[in-house]
Parts: structure tokens; sequence; C-alpha cells
């Protein structure tokens, strides 16, 4: 089976991270079937002009084409934004009749977010009849985020509809994301594969216990994630004892070093910057408990890959999180409550022997891996192509 993706999210030169999530679906389906994927890079009307050039490489089995392209600046801002969608559409269109034309069409269209590529997608299908299968990743869809859906333009409301509708199947990462988007398109059903975590890096590691109970906190630091509630309740819990630690993995912003500075928390939160994906994972495994406390989020791979390193969980009850989190791997709390959340972090480091980190990480490898999560995409591509003979 050959499969063509397009994505709208994937790790580019520009940002190395954007949809690295994507790019590990794609390496656990490409365990079942041959993926190519085709990202036309979205770095705004208002990001300096890359050198426009198609890069093609390798990941694992996964054939990957980068494209980037220029546009005119006028200095008009309306301007500038309608000419750069123009020639983001008209580099897209160019590069997909290419790759048919080179290596044939495929027997699906696997699209990762549904603006913009999704609009390829409806392209494809009208004019070659292939079929296309859509994956939400974005948390949008409830109140709340600063890029929520219902405020976005009318144009990209409706752009978002018919593609869901056009789609022969829809996934979700998330039971709670994927219910809500099934309501407010008046979807027929919602698939949900979850994301997936590379178990060759993210597992469990024995370790000798260290004298200090170390929390982990991994994400992009941005609002959502509410790193100054999570710094709020540490304040308060280096009153109570001093028995633990904290790192921040992720790139930090004046307010959060105001935060830690102003708190009197130097000595206790270690600010470590951006990591890679094996730094990450080292991190993990030498961690107790992952601490997270979003305001909004989907189903995030930070809190499967540190259960995949058999970590206990602290996080806010939000989006898909319960669907990975319960009482035999973690704590949930309300958003924003930061009385629960300090009062979680205490149980935790009580409790810490009570969290078998063999189970937790057995149980996360069954369910997360590439080859699961690979398998069930696939038993969808193959239900999808036989109910079009």
């Amino acid at each position: 089976m050959k499969v063509l993706w397009l994505a709208s999210w994937y790790p580019n030169k520009i940002s190395p991270l954007d949809g690295d999530f994507v790019q590990r679906h794609a390496l656990a389906v490409s365990k079942f079937a041959s993926v190519s994927v085709i990202y036309v890079v979205q770095y705004g009307e208002s990001v300096p002009n890359p050198r426009p050039e198609v890069i093609e490489t390798t990941k694992g089995a996964v054939r990957e084409l980068r494209v980037y392209f220029t546009s005119l600046r006028t200095g008009i801002r309306v301007l500038d934004k309608l000419i750069y969608n123009w020639r983001y559409f008209q580099t897209y269109i160019s590069v997909i009749r290419s790759y048919f034309s080179t290596n044939g069409v495929p027997d699906l269209v696997h699209v990762h977010v549904p603006m913009k590529a999704g609009m390829l997608a409806r392209w494809i299908k009208k004019k070659w009849k292939i079929p296309y299968v859509v994956t939400e990743h974005s948390g949008t869809y409830v109140p709340g985020p600063q890029d929520e859906f219902s405020k976005r333009s009318l144009y990209f409301r409706q752009n978002v509809r018919s593609v869901f509708r056009g789609a022969s199947a829809v996934t979700s990462v998330s039971f709670h994301n994927g219910r809500i988007i099934q309501d407010i398109f008046g979807l027929k059903t919602m698939h949900v594969i979850h994301n997936v975590v590379d178990i060759s890096r993210f597992y469990y590691r024995p370790r000798e216990r260290e004298a200090k109970f170390r929390f982990i906190h991994v994400s992009t630091m941005g609002y959502n994630k509410n790193i100054t509630g999570i710094l709020q309740a540490c304040s308060r819990l280096k009153t109570a004892r001093q028995d633990w630690e904290i790192e921040l993995i992720g790139p930090p912003n004046e307010e959060i070093l105001g935060c830690i500075q102003k708190e009197g928390l130097e000595d206790i939160v270690f600010v470590k910057g951006e990591m890679s994906n094996e730094a990450v994972a080292d991190r993990m495994q030498r961690a107790s408990a992952l601490v997270m406390f979003s305001r909004v989020e989907n189903f995030p791979c930070t809190v499967i890959e540190a259960l995949c390193c058999g970590l206990t969980v602290v996080s806010s009850d939000v989006g898909g999180i319960s669907e990975a989190v319960n009482s035999s791997n973690g704590i949930l709390v309300s958003s924003e409550n930061e009385d629960q959340l300090l009062s979680a972090m205490n149980e935790v480091m009580d409790r810490r022997d009570s969290f078998e980190r063999i189970s937790i990480a057995a149980d996360a490898v069954q369910k997360y891996s590439y080859h699961h999560i690979g398998k069930e995409f696939f038993e969808l591509y193959n239900t999808v192509l036989s109910s079009l003979k």
C-alpha cells in the first residue's frame, strides 16, 4: 500500500520541533505501508523569506519532501498575506504534480491537520479520485486557547468543515477532542488513534534512588502550559519541605525567569532549555515524576513518553490526559487550581513507593509503541479502501 501524507505541521529547519508528533506517526505507519510526506513549510508572511528549495530526506522508512518557497513582499499586510497564501498553494500543487509524475498516484492520501494541507487533499480527490483520511492534532476546538477555532475567520472555519466532511475517515489523538470535533462538524463517525512513543528512547531504566525527589516538566513553555502556576505551587512547596527539586525543559521566557527569581527558587528550580529527544529521554529516566499544569491540551506526547519511562504523572485534567493518566500512574488536578497541584506534588512524594515504575512503563509501552499505533492506522486504511471497492 502506498500512502501520501500531506502535513500542515512537520519538523523543518525554521521550526525543528514543529509537528514532530506527526513525524513519529509517519514512522509508526511506515512499518506497515509505504509512506511519503510532502510538507510545504508554513513560515508565515511576516517571517523573512527562506531560500527556495526542495529538500528530500529519508527518516527511517519514511520519504520526506520539505519545500521552502519565497513570496513577494509589498509592505501592505493584507496584500502580503494574499500573495503568501497564493504562493503556498501554487507551490504545493506543483510539488504534488511532480511527485505523481515521478512516483505514480498513491492508494490513499493522509492529511495531518486540515488547514491548509486538507485543501490540497480535496483537490487531489476531485482530480484523481483518490480518497483521503484526516488526523486532527490541534486542541483549538475547546474554549480558551488563543487560536480558538470558533474565533477564526469564516474562510478558515468553512474550509476546515469542508475538509472534514470530504474525508473518508477522520481521526483524533484523543476521545475528548474527537467527540468535540464530531459534534461541531456533524461527522457520523470519529476514530481515535493516540499519539505514539519511540520506545527505543523512552523506556524504563532502573536507577538508584536519589536523595532528592526530582520533578520534571517538558514543554514549549507557552501560555497554555501555565508554567507560572507550577512555579507558584513550587514556591509554597519549598516553604513546607526541601527534599525535592524540579527541572524545566523547554525555551524559557522572561516571565518564567523573572518568576523564579522573584520567588527565590533558583536553588530548587533548574531551567535546562531546549533539548533533543534523546536528552529529554535521559532526563526523564533520571526523574521521579512529571508535572504538567496545562490550561489546554489534546493528548500530549510528553505525558505518554514519561509513562513509558515509568514516571508518575501529576497533571491538570484537560483534553485527553485522563485517557492516559489514572490512579495507578498519577494524580489529576483541576486546571488553574494551584492548591490541588501543591497537594498532588506532596502526595506523589509521600507515596513514591506505591507507584510501580516497571508496571507503569510496561502498560504504556503496550499502548503507545510504533507497532501498536502503526497497526491501528494500517487497519483504518484497509477499511477505507475496502469500502470504496
